[in-house]
């Protein structure tokens, strides 16, 4: 039999670090991987570059007929390219819906869904399942809350491989770090809650915001501001500037928590837990590093063999209590089967239908 022939789709440029898991299980079968994707996510992904056959570059410009135009050109380079199966990144959205309608009967589509809102509200999803039969998510806590789909076959996935390059350490001896993966805003974090927390903490524990965080937005302000006021932003790190590859692997390197700021009758709450994971979850599962989550959520079964739980008035409590326990916490996480590389490499190839290698 022929090696299969796969692409790999990322339109929305938000969810590359679900790739390279998908990367790896391909190559174990010796697939030929074409990756469609913008420039953006292709500089930010040396690693994968490096490892697929071909790349494709998409640039849309939200334009209903040049991207229509955009979408045609990409199905006659797949078709030129003998590509068999492709896989929607993110299977959700206008461009995945006009170019799954547009892919051919024997090009089979695959997608992962990223928050399962889609297949519960959304109509455009519902055309989307005319071409996309076969989907991912994120989490096997997320699979009883999907609702039921006729002629939908889907399953849960854990992309839990990431760059592991260090190239030095900044980490001061007896220094505790929380990370926070993301810059300072509150759409998807509970900033109203976090000054409280840092209060409590030791004062060698430090809190870093990893990712790109805007000084000039309001809430970014009036949190900073806080902080200051309360004399202890000397405890917390910011970027305000894009975070490199690099930097963001070194610094979850030295990470001892990861801390996503998820709390209860707040804006976070609404956007993850019920209806999406948060990135923390998989970099936790992968790297192995424990996770903070407040006790609201102590009933979900993959944050109880990751997380330590805590409620904002005993979060100090709490941290000291992690601390203590922290290596066997991150012994846990490495027992648990389904967070192991080929166990998800594995489970992906089936997915997908293709006869495992030997």
């Amino acid at each position: 039999m022929d090696d299969p022939r796969i692409a790999l789709i990322e339109f929305g440029g938000s969810h590359d670090e679900c790739l390279l898991t998908q990367v790896y299980a391909l190559k174990q079968v010796n697939a030929y991987i074409v990756l469609v994707c913008d420039e953006a996510i292709k500089n930010r992904n040396p690693e994968i570059v490096a490892m697929v056959d071909d790349i494709y570059l998409v640039k849309t410009t939200g334009k209903a007929i040049g991207d229509l135009k955009t979408m045609k050109l990409l199905v006659n380079f797949l078709v030129s390219q003998n590509i068999q199966k492709v896989v929607f990144n993110t299977a959700q959205g206008g461009h995945v819906r006009n170019l799954a309608l547009l892919m051919p009967k024997h090009i089979s589509c695959y997608g992962i869904i990223h928050t399962i809102k889609k297949f519960n509200e959304s109509f455009t999803q519902k055309i989307i399942h005319k071409a996309i039969k076969h989907y991912l998510v994120l989490s096997d806590d997320l699979l009883p809350r999907v609702k039921q789909q006729k002629n939908l076959t889907i399953q849960s996935f854990y992309p839990v491989d990431f760059t592991k390059t260090v190239t030095h350490s900044t980490k001061k001896e007896g220094d505790v770090w929380v990370t926070i993966p993301g810059g300072v805003e509150t759409r998807r974090k509970d900033l109203s809650s976090c000054a409280d927390l840092i209060e409590q903490s030791p004062p060698n524990v430090r809190f870093i915001f990893l990712g790109k965080t805007d000084e000039t937005r309001e809430d970014a302000k009036v949190f900073l501001e806080e902080l200051k006021g309360r004399n202890i932003l000397d405890r917390v790190s910011i970027y305000t500037e894009f975070v490199p590859h690099e930097t963001f692997f070194n610094v979850l390197n030295e990470t001892d928590f990861l801390l996503p700021l998820i709390h209860p009758h707040t804006p976070s709450s609404n956007e993850y837990i019920k209806n999406q994971i948060s990135g923390s979850f998989n970099l936790s599962f992968g790297l192995k590093i424990p996770l903070l989550i407040h006790e609201a959520y102590s009933g979900e079964q993959d944050l109880q063999q990751s997380a330590f739980f805590y409620r904002e008035f005993n979060f100090g409590e709490q941290l000291q209590c992690a601390i203590q326990n922290r290596e066997l916490k991150k012994q846990e996480i490495s027992s648990v089967e389904k967070w192991k590389s080929d166990y998800q490499q594995k489970l992906y190839v089936k997915f997908l239908g293709l006869p495992t290698k030997n």
